[in-house]
């Protein structure tokens, strides 16, 4: 079972990794294509509104934050459910590149395909549950919520749900504009332009570009502040839309499989479980916005203690004053002496200000 804080992980670097990176999907000869004026506002309306959305296609991300491509050896440390994989999540996140099939059909199913050498990795959301699969491990998790709540599936794996996150995050201190049209995925698409105001933020902008037909965001594309090429990216090289097959978002564990069991209840989504309180402690937040900070508490670092997960992270920290740091062009992570975990789209300096408070 993940331990308490590899579930915040994702979630923490969310408004970092949507900043950079880049695969751009080829454009095509007309790449501006003639399309009614929108605004802002219209826009994100627009994408709102495809929240039903039906589709299945080829997801293509990439990260070029300045570090190594640590994606191989996280393979070869192998998965699973617990938070090595977590951590190999991450980093494949943010230092390699990952092409998904994506499956979904509407607001609340989706199914997620990575396919690896040898190897296939599956997400499957259906309601209130979420399974994953590894078939290098032969490892199974199943996650279910309570009614009215809705399980993560831990990793944003499309477009569409980072685009999402992104925009509920963007008051007080963002700039939202449009620019020129483009095509993604052969598709005519509208770009909206997400600007941080916000001084001490290490992202610079992102590019979210919205299908004229649907609404639906076919591509985030996130700058590091200064830099002229991103930083981070995911978008679609191709999608179609439509009703989608039922039967994909179900799932059977294979024979022999090792299957772990988590039911989340609605107060521990909320932070506070009765019956295990400091199981799935929400982490501490300082700031707000774009700059906002991050904390885990003592101990974190030590739950990794000699396994795989620690050993990749070990390839790109540094000593600095008070622990060990991750700097990249858009989000940073410092691990304190006392085992704290900060991280934020902001240096090294402000996340050891906040830990030193």
């Amino acid at each position: 079972m993940p331990s308490k804080w590899t579930r915040w992980i994702p979630a923490a670097l969310v408004p970092v990794v949507a900043a950079a990176g880049v695969v751009l999907i080829p454009m095509a000869a007309d790449a501006t294509p003639a399309l009614p004026e929108k605004s802002p506002e219209q826009l994100l309306e627009f994408i709102a509104g495809s929240a039903d959305a039906q589709y299945s296609g080829t997801v293509e991300q990439s990260s070029n934050l300045g570090l190594p491509d640590l994606s191989s050896l996280g393979s070869s440390y192998g998965g699973g459910a617990g938070s090595d994989s977590s951590v190999s999540a991450a980093m494949e996140l943010l230092t390699g590149s990952n092409s998904a099939r994506v499956f979904v059909g509407g607001a609340d199913t989706a199914r997620i395909q990575v396919t690896d050498t040898l190897a296939e990795r599956n997400v499957i959301r259906n309601g209130a549950e979420v399974w994953t699969y590894d078939s290098k491990t032969n490892e199974v998790q199943h996650v279910t919520a309570t009614p009215g709540t809705k399980p993560d599936t831990g990793v944003t794996t499309t477009p569409a749900e980072l685009a999402t996150r992104l925009i509920d995050g963007i008051e007080p201190s963002t700039d939202v504009t449009v620019t020129e049209t483009a095509r993604v995925a052969g598709r005519a698409v509208y770009q909206l332009v997400l600007t941080p105001d916000d001084d001490a933020t290490l992202v610079g902008s992102v590019i979210l570009s919205v299908d004229s037909e649907t609404g639906l965001p076919l591509d985030v594309r996130v700058f590091a502040d200064g830099q002229s090429d991103a930083a981070f990216s995911v978008g679609f090289s191709s999608i179609d839309f439509g009703a989608q097959d039922a039967a994909l978002f179900s799932f059977t564990p294979p024979a022999g499989a090792t299957v772990t069991e988590k039911e989340i209840t609605e107060n521990e989504l909320d932070g506070h479980s009765e019956t295990a309180p400091d199981e799935f402690t929400k982490p501490e937040v300082t700031g707000a916005g774009w700059s906002s900070i991050i904390e885990l508490p003592a101990g974190t670092a030590s739950d990794l203690g000699d396994s795989s997960a620690a050993a990749m992270l070990g390839q790109v920290l540094v000593p600095v004053t008070g622990g060990q740091a991750l700097e990249t062009s858009l989000v940073s992570v410092l691990i304190t002496d006392d085992g704290r975990v900060l991280t934020g789209a902001v240096g090294i300096d402000q996340l050891q200000a906040a830990a030193a408070q």
